[in-house]
C-alpha cells in the first residue's frame, strides 16, 4: 500500500467530518436520519475507487491525493458556506446536489491528475 493512500483516507476522512459537522449544525443537533448515508456516499465511492486497489501505480495513488484534497476543498466551500455563512431559506438543498456532484467532481479531478501524472512518468519510488 501506498503512503498516498493513507493521505487519501485522510483527507476523504477530514471531508466526511465536514459533512457530518454541517449536518449537526444545520439540524441544530446530532441526529441520524436518512440523508447522513447519502451524505457520506460519495466518500465512501472515492474511497473504493482510490484506495482500494491492490498495488496501484504510484501516479494513481498520487492521483487519488488529489482527487481527495480537490473533494475536501469543494466539501468545505459548499457546506460551511450554506450552513454557516448563507441566510437563503433553501440553503440546505445543498445536502440534496453536492453528494452527486462530488461524486462526479472527485472521479474526474483523480482521473485527469492520473493522466496528468501518467503523461510526466512518474518514477516508482515512494512506496
Amino acid at each position: 500500500m501506498h503512503r498516498w493512500n493513507g493521505v487519501t483516507t485522510g483527507l476523504l476522512l477530514a471531508a466526511a467530518v465536514v459533512a457530518v459537522a454541517a449536518m449537526a449544525h444545520g439540524a441544530g443537533q446530532l441526529s441520524w436520519n436518512w440523508f447522513y448515508p447519502w451524505v457520506l456516499m460519495p466518500y465512501l465511492v472515492l474511497f473504493a475507487c482510490f484506495c482500494l486497489i491492490r498495488n496501484p501505480s504510484l501516479a494513481r495513488a498520487r492521483a487519488g491525493a488529489v482527487g481527495s484534497a480537490v473533494v475536501l476543498l469543494f466539501t468545505a466551500i459548499f457546506y460551511v458556506d450554506a450552513m454557516w455563512f448563507s441566510k437563503s431559506s433553501t440553503s440546505a438543498l445543498v445536502f440534496v446536489f453536492t453528494p452527486l456532484l462530488l461524486t462526479v467532481g472527485g472521479l474526474v479531478a483523480w482521473a485527469l491528475a492520473w493522466w496528468i501524472l501518467s503523461r510526466f512518468n512518474v518514477k516508482q519510488t515512494g512506496r
